[in-house]
């Protein structure tokens, strides 16, 4: 399955962002509005000057460098190809019961679970939050939302009996839970741990 990916690149010029494909991020990118020469070191919020991704085979933490994103890099511990596809895919990923193993306990990332109601009046303040934590925290953090109404397998195995309510994942274990929502601050603050 080969698909485009796509990535947000800031003109250092005029300060547009442009989404340019992420196989097509090379020297000949150019800006959409001033036509300037992009680099495909800054990313929407600034330079990213690498990313850490997890080797799924042996768990390990691998840094890389922006730069070298492209290039089919390898886990430094046992030589499996990393899955760097999986720094730009969009979210939040809409999480269920169905795709939980695949989209937050076999992430590459650390995995921010936002569970969630239709009919719960304070996750519809929260939602903005996360749908903004999400997008800053692209390549860095999955964010996912449970509707725990249509996922009560997962709501039931974390125990979640209130919502709005935020689990934490990393190399496929939970390892914190939080009820009620926090401010995009305290988010991040709580998820630099795992970066």
């Amino acid at each position: 399955m080969n698909q485009t990916i796509a990535r947000i690149i800031r003109c250092q010029e005029c300060g547009t962002n442009n989404k340019i494909p992420h196989d097509k991020a090379g020297a000949a990118a150019k800006c959409g509005k001033c036509h300037a020469k992009l680099d495909p070191s800054v990313g929407s919020n600034g330079p990213a000057q690498h990313y850490t991704i997890r080797c799924l085979e042996c768990k390990a933490k691998n840094r890389i460098p922006a730069t070298k994103i492209d290039a089919g890099p390898k886990c430094g511990k046992c030589g499996t190809a990393l899955l760097t596809g999986e720094l730009f895919k969009p979210q939040p990923v809409m999480v269920t019961d169905g795709n939980f193993d695949d989209a937050v306990l076999n992430s590459p990332l650390p995995v921010l679970v936002f569970c969630w109601a239709p009919w719960c009046p304070s996750c519809g303040t929260v939602t903005p939050i996360i749908d903004e934590f999400a997008n800053d925290t692209k390549g860095k953090i999955r964010v996912g939302k449970l509707n725990i109404d249509s996922s009560r397998m997962v709501a039931s195995k974390y125990n979640i009996l209130i919502v709005p309510y935020l689990l934490i994942f990393d190399n496929g274990r939970m390892v914190d839970s939080l009820p009620g929502g926090m401010g995009k601050h305290e988010l991040m603050m709580k998820m630099a741990r795992y970066l």
